[in-house]
């Protein structure tokens, strides 16, 4: 990868990759290439979009960019005195003091060099200008966050977007989260058949669980949920569908029971009696547990004596119970015997059909309420947010998103196409899907420089949605 020349930079349209490793100046070279851009393309600041990750360093970026303005702005003056301004006669102190003012690194003084020598005094007049207009627009400067930019673009585009001219950002929770989760404890989870929350309770489903995973889907667009299976719908009451949902798992559970409990008993142990097999001569025999080549009880008849005690309409606290369906029969701990003694997962699984059928009987139901829970809380913390006339950081990023669909066009970017120039990026290791399909589907299609600095190495932000995928 070529090294960085903050002047040998193009400013052309495309892509642009920047790495730069901690303490290498990446503040410094963004503040350089906007003094470019305004300067040498004659780019009005505020076309200028320039993102970083949070208000801090967009402050401290903007600082920079004023710095970097002024420092070009102060070294320009002495470059347009025309001749005749200039002392007649030597300078006694021309050895000593150099003919334009000292500049503020060997950087900017190779940019003011070149300027100097392809540029007549009337040009420089121009670019000063440029600069004197940079600083005046540098307060409304879009120089900010990708929440802050995703803000005010909303705000400026609000009849394209729906969204109220003013938007309120919810900055905390305000313990809306715990009220969606309690609210669909009580209407969904509670009215369930009992035989149901019991077995929810020892697959430990609470409320706790439930408020966990919706924080972390509220805080992070991202994230993507598995779709609920056909029969089963946000809007649809839990009451309404997971009863016959778990009676049908029952009943294939049983089916493939009887096809296959005793020959999936016989893998079982034809597997325990092949690891013992394996081992070393003389060393001490591993343990298969929980599966013995001469198993000392009948786990078969054990289990169909059960099945036969069971009533026609299936329990889910009996299920969770039942020590064979949760400890024997079942994927799990056939897998973590396989890798135990044979250093990987299994290929395939002895008599897979009826292994798939225990776990779906077994977790199914507590896993199905999982996701209805996360698909319907996702979808009440948007409804109860628009009638309270908030919105979060995170629905600020879905407002703006595209989609996946690239076919599809969106007006919202088309917008923000057409009112910058260019883009310049910071932290972008730390960018997520979302913001980049933002980035990519506004800046990227070749008709904007997209300048992009990051360091995969400084990629610490995935709990707020960054993703290292999305960077390479």
């Amino acid at each position: 990868m070529p090294r960085f020349d903050a002047n040998g930079f193009p400013l052309t349209a495309g892509v642009h990759l920047l790495e730069a490793s901690a303490g290498t100046g990446k503040t410094f070279a963004l503040a350089h290439l906007v003094l470019r851009l305004v300067a040498e393309r004659g780019w009005p600041l505020q076309e200028l979009l320039v993102v970083t990750y949070t208000d801090a360093a967009a402050a401290e970026l903007r600082d920079r960019i004023a710095t970097r303005l002024q420092a070009a702005l102060a070294a320009l003056e002495p470059l347009e005195l025309p001749a005749a301004a200039e002392p007649p006669g030597p300078d006694p102190c021309a050895a000593e003091a150099p003919d334009r003012r000292p500049v503020a690194d060997a950087t900017l003084g190779d940019w003011l060099e070149t300027l100097r020598a392809a540029s007549a005094p009337p040009k420089l007049a121009r670019v000063r200008g440029r600069l004197l207009l940079a600083l005046e627009e540098l307060d409304a400067a879009d120089i900010t966050t990708i929440h802050g930019f995703c803000r005010r673009t909303l705000q400026r585009q609000a009849l394209e977007a729906a969204c109220p001219p003013e938007l309120r950002i919810e900055s905390q929770a305000d313990g809306i989260v715990a009220q969606v989760v309690h609210d669909y404890w009580q209407q969904q989870v509670l009215s369930l058949p009992v035989h149901l929350v019991a077995g929810l309770q020892a697959a430990r489903l609470e409320p706790s669980l439930l408020e966990s995973l919706l924080t972390s889907l509220d805080g992070d667009p991202a994230l993507l949920l598995d779709p609920l299976p056909p029969d089963l719908e946000a809007a649809t009451p839990l009451g309404a569908v997971l009863p016959g949902l778990f009676q049908r798992r029952w009943e294939g559970f049983l089916e493939q029971w009887r096809q296959q409990g005793a020959d999936l008993e016989a893998d079982l142990c034809a597997h325990a009696a092949a690891w013992k097999g394996a081992a070393p001569k003389g060393s001490s025999p591993p343990d298969t547990k929980p599966y013995a080549a001469r198993p000392r009880s009948n786990r078969v008849a054990q289990l169909d004596d059960w099945i036969a005690a069971q009533p026609p309409e299936a329990d889910y606290g009996a299920v969770r119970e039942q020590k064979l369906l949760s400890g024997y029969f079942h994927p799990a701990p056939f897998c973590r015997a396989a890798r135990r003694l044979e250093g990987q997962p299994p290929q395939r699984l002895p008599q897979e059909p009826l292994l798939l059928a225990v776990a779906a009987l077994v977790e199914g139901p507590a896993e199905l309420v999982l996701l209805h829970a996360c698909h319907w809380g996702r979808a009440e913390l948007v409804r109860r947010r628009e009638r309270r006339g908030v919105c979060t950081f995170s629905q600020l990023l879905e407002q703006l998103d595209p989609g996946p669909d690239e076919s599809v066009a969106s007006p919202l970017l088309v917008a923000v196409a057409r009112r910058y120039r260019a883009a310049l990026v910071d932290e972008f290791q730390d960018t997520d899907p979302i913001q980049w399909r933002i980035l990519r589907r506004a800046f990227g299609q070749g008709l904007h420089p997209l300048v992009l600095v990051g360091d995969p190495k400084q990629a610490i932000y995935r709990f707020r949605g960054g993703d290292l995928d999305t960077y390479r």
